[in-house]
């Protein structure tokens, strides 16, 4: 009988034992979608973020739950590391679900970042208080940013312009690409407006093109502006019907003498006067340049001979802020109908 009672007091013991040094799996970490990392495409928002169903599970019992911020940078040892907000209400449970979800915008990911990751850890209540760990990773694929700021020529900011840079292309501001190192070709397109075509060069910096378009003028002349000779305004007429006028304000043009060889124009009152050009100018820019760099002049004497060919003329008018390119297209002199020019013009 002792040696009965002996038996079942080292059976209770081992038993005592063996329950305070049971060994419990480890803890384990698992997360839907079921992948551990995703690349960052700076010009596609739907790469920058990711949720995960997070599983935290632990035969013990969950102690503790920590999640760790990881940043990678250029030129550094080691990343920085920010201990996060973690979960509440998983003390002793054996199973806890959470859902992780990032909160990243574009400029978490530039200025020389590398990675970022972020690192999951559940230790579990056995005795030895057993711990795992499970990383996500975001890797951002190292790109420099060329940055296109388009204005007119009045510095208005041109917000829906096209641009291409090498084969992307951006249709609204921001005009901002992401690239590797490299040459590329770029082109900005808006209707009304001048093409502008250059190339950017990236070597390891980020990249700010300051761009001004130049409106183009009308892409058809006007009808055409015929002037009487001062004078003549009463009867004089071209194609049949009577002018009526010897100036026009909107170009800033008045026919006031001739003397059978020449015909001399003069600026109107309210115009500041033209400049002589020797081509057909595009666009407003070039209009202003043109003015502004040339020699202006208030009267002009156009080669005219009666019933001969007319010789083209090309002149920028400034009639208040507006700056016109104007033509001289035609001109006759005849007893019958009168002395004649007549103008055309685009702005």
């Amino acid at each position: 009988m002792r040696t009965v009672k002996i038996l079942l007091a080292v059976f209770a013991a081992v038993v005592i034992f063996n329950s305070c040094n049971k060994e419990y799996a480890e803890p384990k970490i698992t997360w839907t979608p079921d992948r551990l990392s995703q690349l960052v495409e700076m010009d596609n928002e739907d790469t920058w973020n990711q949720t995960l169903n997070i599983t935290f599970e632990a035969e013990a019992g969950i102690k503790e739950i920590k999640i760790w911020k990881n940043i990678y940078r250029n030129g550094q040892a080691g990343p920085t590391a920010e201990l996060m907000e973690a979960p509440e209400g998983y003390e002793g449970l054996t199973s806890f679900d959470y859902t992780f979800a990032t909160e990243h915008s574009l400029d978490d990911f530039t200025g020389g970042i590398l990675k970022i990751t972020y690192e999951f850890e559940v230790t579990d209540d056995s005795e030895d208080m057993q711990t795992t760990s499970r990383e996500y990773a975001f890797f951002v694929w190292e790109t420099n940013s060329v940055t296109f700021k388009i204005t007119d020529g009045e510095e208005n900011a041109i917000e829906d312009a096209k641009v291409t840079l090498g084969e992307e292309v951006k249709t609204a501001a921001p005009y901002v690409f992401f690239v590797v190192d490299g040459t590329y070709e770029y082109t900005i397109e808006k209707e009304g407006f001048q093409t502008i075509t250059g190339e950017v060069v990236v070597d390891g910096e980020d990249v700010e093109k300051n761009i001004t378009l130049s409106a183009n003028l009308l892409s058809d002349w006007s009808e055409d502006i015929p002037l009487a000779l001062d004078g003549q305004t009463g009867w004089a007429t071209y194609n049949g019907t009577v002018i009526g006028t010897y100036k026009n304000e909107t170009i800033g043009f008045a026919f006031t003498y001739t003397d059978g060889e020449i015909v001399r124009v003069t600026k109107t009152d309210n115009a500041s006067g033209w400049v002589l050009v020797n081509e057909e100018l595009t666009t407003t820019d070039a209009l202003v340049d043109a003015y502004n760099n040339g020699t202006v002049i208030s009267s002009y004497d156009l080669p005219y001979d009666q019933h001969k060919d007319y010789e083209l003329r090309y002149f920028v008018s400034k009639v208040g802020d507006d700056y016109l390119l104007v033509k001289y297209v035609a001109g006759h002199r005849d007893t019958t109908t009168g002395n004649v020019v007549v103008f055309q013009y685009k702005n």
